[in-house]
């Protein structure tokens, strides 16, 4: 089924969590309606993005925005952590929180503003301070002694359809190795925190938030660019990706025309290339069923999110959660 939403653009954005003000990883490529090639944005003033720029730059899309065509944005982080499998995000934490004030997240909502409020202070969206709190620390497999006593290898629905689609990222809760997945999430759960304090009704944070014609300025999506290259066989290790020719290939399969033979990639890993992948990626997924999912996915999806152009088919009958 087509989309009858009209986007005026899309912004893919290969993310970065790490401890820095500015970063090498943090890229973006946007895409405007049609078959172009997606195009590297650069940031304002510096050589490299930060965080904090993103936000702005975000913020000023969607004031320039209007209800009738608005922006689509995918970021590559996990929008939150896996609910469906236990009923809650931290589940046992009630043990601990009858003796520290704190509050417990029941929606995507709550868990985004309690990883702004336990890192308040902390410069540039870092989310890192999640890992030393005496509470929701003991969830997250992190440095510097990898003590984590309720840590667990958790997986949303959305990782599961992934995995059985052709390439799955790593547990919510991982904050170690190259496949670290949680300082980039909780980085990105500020953002989204920000961001809706500031937009309000006017940013849809999907599946999380409906899509409302003439209101709506700007929709966010998750994205995981590896899976655009896997779910086409095609494998873009040891920075495949960086290749003119492979992404070139790869980039005809969402519709688009490919980068010139002289492309060369910024970023440490290739990450230019992901976000140019992501964002043609958004423009063909956004008109070509993206945005469904069956009642029987919808209302997980709303607690852990779902990753944007992961066929919700991959998902085994008997695995669909019931609420």
């Amino acid at each position: 089924m087509k989309s009858q939403i009209r986007f005026s653009s899309y912004l893919g954005i290969d993310w970065s969590g790490a401890k820095a003000k500015h970063h090498q990883g943090l890229q973006i490529a946007a895409a405007m309606p049609g078959v172009s090639v997606p195009m590297r944005v650069a940031p304002p003033l510096t050589k490299y993005w930060s965080r904090q720029q993103v936000f702005d730059h975000l913020s000023a899309m969607a004031d320039a925005a209007t209800g009738d065509a608005p922006v689509l944005v995918g970021i590559d982080f996990a929008f939150a952590h896996p609910f469906v499998d236990q009923g809650e995000y931290f589940p046992g934490a009630e043990n601990a929180l009858n003796s520290i004030p704190a509050s417990k997240p029941a929606s995507a909502n709550t868990l985004w503003a309690l990883v702004d409020e336990v890192n308040e202070g902390q410069p540039d969206l870092y989310g890192g301070s999640m890992f030393a709190h005496d509470i929701w620390g003991a969830y997250y497999l992190s440095p510097p002694d990898y003590q984590a006593d309720r840590y667990a290898s958790r997986r949303r629905i959305t990782e599961i359809a992934a995995r059985n689609a052709g390439r799955s990222p790593s547990p919510t809760f991982k904050a170690i190795g190259a496949d670290n997945v949680a300082t980039g999430s909780l980085a990105g759960m500020r953002l989204l925190h920000r961001l809706r304090q500031r937009m309000g009704r006017r940013l849809s944070v999907w599946p999380f938030d409906d899509i409302i014609a003439g209101v709506t300025d700007m929709v966010l999506v998750e994205i995981f660019p590896s899976f655009y290259f896997y779910r086409l066989g095609m494998v873009p290790a040891k920075k495949a990706a960086a290749d003119p020719a492979f992404l070139g290939r790869a980039l005809a399969q969402y519709d688009s025309k490919a980068v010139p033979a002289d492309f060369i990639a910024n970023g440490n890993d290739a990450d230019e290339a992901d976000a140019i992948i992501a964002a043609a990626a958004l423009r063909f997924f956004a008109k070509n069923s993206g945005f469904e999912l069956p009642q029987s996915l919808a209302m997980a999806a709303r607690y852990e999110g779902w990753i944007f152009g992961v066929p919700y088919q991959a998902i085994d009958q008997a695995m669909k959660p019931s609420f």
